[in-house]
């Protein structure tokens, strides 16, 4: 019977075999077809679809959208109605094949006028002027192709007065949670939603922060040597409020 006096030694692990500098670098350096070098579409059934392919497929597939190809990306905008029979399509048709829903976010274009000042320091834009009749929540749905590698975005456009989509936790599961932050931040009524609720907010708050509407405010918080942080609207650059420490940095 072995003792541990003489059992084998375990395993050098500093004798793992580790690749080549050298040999790496050639099979980088080596056409897209070397053995050593995993193929570009490892795992992929087909190749990916240019923008104007996939646009000129849903275009023709499904019709009633338009669609905008800008900064590298697909846009394809649709009416609140067609948006669930859309994204079922996006998902079924074996050329689109968009089978993941990456991501559903959205953002509130408020009614009224608006000046956006130029901003030479950041993004170098002149002054432009925006004009609604109406106020509108955008809602983007990011659908990914994991089967073609290529994705794009769905958008549609809902009243901000009344703002109602159809869910589609039936398309994908996944945008459960997705909604229901939509439904929290902006107060968009996903109907269908098996459990449409606040996800970040308490439930019992009032209104939806994400929305340009939304007042400003806030919740004053207290820390040590009674010092606070006031609401946005009081507050001034480095601004220490209350203590007779308020001007020393507490560790």
């Amino acid at each position: 019977m072995a003792t541990p006096a003489d059992a084998p030694p375990p395993a050098d692990l500093g004798d793992t075999p580790v690749a080549d500098p050298d040999e790496a670098a050639a099979a980088a350096a080596t056409p897209a077809d070397d053995r050593r070098r995993p193929a570009a579409t490892a795992g992929l059934d087909d190749e990916p679809l240019t923008l104007e392919a996939l646009a000129e497929r849903i275009v023709n597939g499904f019709g009633a959208v338009t669609t905008d190809i800008s900064h590298g990306e697909l846009t394809v905008q649709v009416a609140p109605e067609r948006v669930h029979a859309l994204v079922v399509f996006c998902r079924d048709d074996r050329a689109v094949r968009a089978n993941v829903l990456a991501d559903l976010s959205a953002l509130h274009w408020p009614a009224g006028e608006f000046v956006v000042e130029r901003q030479p320091a950041t993004t170098g834009w002149p002054d432009y002027r925006i004009e609604r009749d109406r106020g509108v929540i955008e809602v983007n749905y990011l659908l990914r192709s994991w089967s073609r590698n290529h994705h794009f975005r769905v958008s549609v456009g809902v009243d901000d007065t009344d703002p109602v989509l159809p869910s589609v936790t039936d398309v994908w599961p996944t945008a459960n949670f997705y909604e229901r932050e939509v439904f929290d931040m902006f107060g968009v009524d996903f109907t269908g939603h098996p459990n449409l609720r606040r996800i970040l907010m308490p439930d019992e708050w009032v209104g939806h922060p994400g929305r340009k509407d939304y007042p400003l405010g806030g919740v004053e918080v207290e820390y040590e040597h009674d010092k606070f942080i006031p609401n946005p609207q009081d507050r001034e650059l480095r601004q220490v409020v209350g203590g007779e420490r308020g001007g020393d940095r507490h560790e």
